[in-house]
Formats: C-alpha cells, structure tokens, sequence
C-alpha cells in the first residue's frame, strides 16, 4: 500500500479550517488545555502538543548568549524554571495554529494508514543515524495509536543512551512481524464525523494512475495528427490496451533520459566534477540535442521551491524521501541555505544519497539535483 500524500495533506488542510472556523469564531487564541481537548481523536492533540515542544526546545537555544556560560549548573537550573513556567502559558493565535494543526491530523492519517512506514521514518530521521533514548522517550510520550512500538523498542534500548539508526530498524522490523497493530476505522469514523473522509482516498491506485497517464497523452495529442491508414480506427470492435499496453507504450514515449559521458551510476554524479548546469543545456551532451521548449526550466530560480513543479514534488517525496513529506521540506529548506552549487552537492552526496538510497533512483536524483543547480546559477 502505498499513501497519496496529497490527498492525506488536503485533508489535513480541510479538518484544520473546519475546527479553527468553529474554535476562533468566539476567540482570538488557544490556550494549552484547550488544545488537549480540541479534536475527539486525542493522537491530533498530542502532535499539536508535540510540535510546540520542538518549537519550544528551539526557542531554547535561540535564547542562549555566547557570552553567558549555559552550561552553569545555576543558569541551567534557572533556566529550566524559566522554561517551565513559559510552557504553561501557551497561547497560539489562528494564523500560527491552523498550519500546526493541519500536519498533526497529517501525521495521525499516515501513522493509521501506515504504521509501520511511519515508525521507519521516524527511527531513519534520527540525527547522526543515532536515535537517542531521549528521542525515543519523545516517542512514547507523544504518540498514543499503537503505543506498543516505541515501548518495545526502549525495551530492545534498555539502560543504553543511544544506538545506530540500523540496529533500530532491525529491532523495528522483529517488533512489526510480532505484533499487530490497531485497526485504524474507530480513528478515521471519529475524525470523520468532523470532515467526512473515505479511507480509500489516501491510498494510491497503480492502475488509475497508469490509465490516467495514459489519457493524458490521448489529450495532448492533436486530432489533425492521426494517422488516417490506422486500420484501428475504423473498427469500433478493437479492444481496449490492456494496463501493461499502456504502460509500455508510455514508456517507449517518454523522452530520453539525459545521459552524462562518463557517468553510470548515481553516486558517480555526486561528485565534485559534476558539469554545471550549463554545461547540462549545451549540445554536445552525448545522445542528447536540447529542444527549445526545454530551455524554460533552465532559468535561474530564487529558491528550490521555485523550480519544482507539483508532480515533480510529490515524485521526490515518494521516490527520493520515502514518502515524507517533511524530511523532503527539511532538505529543501537546507539545501536552499547553501552558499553555493558545490555545498549544495557535498549535502546530498554526503547526507541525503547515502540516508535514503537514492541509488535505487536515480533518475529522479538527478531530476532534483539539476533544479538544485538553477538556484545557484
């Protein structure tokens, strides 16, 4: 199975609206217990609560001066009540909230839909590929559907402080065969009484997408380019192309992959002697003649968000981050904050190719890398 990403943030979208028209239509801001009562499925509260505890933590940080030793048990004391004492007075304003609440009902849906691929990414996402007992403990503190994952796992961590990301996995996978997880219909019925939802929406069809794809080109065809001795037209009795027709004659239509001289594999284009983007566009590519109409997406962009079309987003979140939407905006947001091409190459050979495998495409590798390229032309 395998989520429409899409559909799971539009509906995210449509429930925050929905509750926030009601709850601010008689208030201005939100306070911390009435979040804990404010969605009928308490998961969407507890992620709510969750990412204010991470905007919490950053605001920490922020607050820290390279004048002043933090690291003072007196300041650290200090500093903690200082925090505690902030954190019982939240107080969000719609504006702030509506985005909040709109990525935790996303994230309830998929932790439903999929557990077990949100619990992978979750442990994946660790940073330095460590997951720590201290994110661990966020875990089980935060997430209440299907709760018996993260305990097994600090079970599995013990008195240990932290361990590698893929001893993690190996643990979550002898945990996922062993258990089984909570059906999921209460959850959706409940969130349904609010925005009504059918499970089969958040799930994507293979086949409609491949007849979908195969109309599109039907579409993009002009009526004066038939060709008028196709015997097939004539006869109303022709069967229809099967899916796997379809999908072959959609394939020997796409256009040419752009091919490098010299490079075979991914991990050879991740490399300090990758051509810029220019050298993409000229003619003497091996194999490869540059159209006019491509040219369009050889201008310069001001950001990476800027040169990625929305079915070139969701290809990346699917192929390139395993479905996850926010480690994809998470690698947007830092490759954006790069000085140059060259640091913006170094991340993703170095972080984001090894991290999720992206050997196992790398077409679409190569995809993002040259809207990366635009950015810094």
């Amino acid at each position: 199975m395998k989520l429409d990403l899409s559909a799971i943030e539009s509906y995210g979208h449509q429930y925050a609206k929905k509750v926030c028209d009601d709850f601010f239509n008689r208030t201005a801001t939100i306070n911390g217990q009435q979040i804990l009562k404010l969605s009928n499925v308490a998961q969407v509260n507890m992620f709510v609560v969750s990412d204010l505890f991470e905007r919490w933590k950053a605001d920490t940080e922020v607050f820290k001066s390279p004048y002043f030793n933090f690291e003072n048990d007196e300041v650290k004391a200090g500093l903690k009540t200082f925090m505690n004492i902030a954190s019982r007075h939240i107080m969000v304003k719609r504006e702030d909230f509506e985005t909040i609440l709109s990525s935790a009902v996303s994230r309830t849906l998929a932790l439903l839909l999929d557990p077990s691929k949100y619990f992978d990414d979750f442990v994946r996402d660790s940073p330095e590929f460590t997951l720590t007992k201290e994110r661990l403990a966020q875990l089980t503190k935060y997430t209440k559907i299907n709760g018996q994952i993260s305990k097994s796992l600090t079970e599995r961590l013990g008195d240990e402080e932290k361990t590698y990301v893929t001893t993690a996995l190996s643990w979550l996978n002898d945990i996922s065969k062993n258990g089984e997880f909570e059906n999921p219909d209460k959850y959706l019925e409940m969130l349904s009484a609010t925005v009504p939802l059918r499970k089969d929406n958040f799930v994507k069809s293979t086949v409609k997408k491949v007849v979908e794809d195969s109309s599109a080109m039907k579409m993009s065809q002009s009526f004066f380019d038939i060709d008028p001795d196709n015997e097939d037209l004539d006869d109303e009795n022709v069967p229809l192309p099967t899916v796997a027709q379809v999908q072959a004659k959609f394939d020997q239509d796409r256009t040419p992959t752009l091919k490098l001289p010299g490079f075979d594999r991914l991990n050879d284009t991740f490399t300090d002697d990758l051509p810029t983007v220019n050298d993409l566009l000229k003619k003497e590519v091996i194999g490869y003649q540059t159209p006019l109409s491509d040219l369009a997406f050889s201008r310069p962009i001001k950001s990476i968000v800027d040169g990625v079309s929305l079915n070139q987003k969701f290809v990346f979140i699917g192929r390139l981050f395993e479905g996850d939407i926010n480690a994809y905006n998470k690698a947007v947001e830092d490759l954006d904050n790069c000085l140059n091409f060259g640091e913006a190459k170094n991340l993703m050979n170095k972080a984001l190719a090894p991290k999720y495998n992206w050997i196992m495409a790398a077409e679409e590798a190569n995809d993002f890398l040259e809207v990366i390229g635009r950015k810094f032309r």
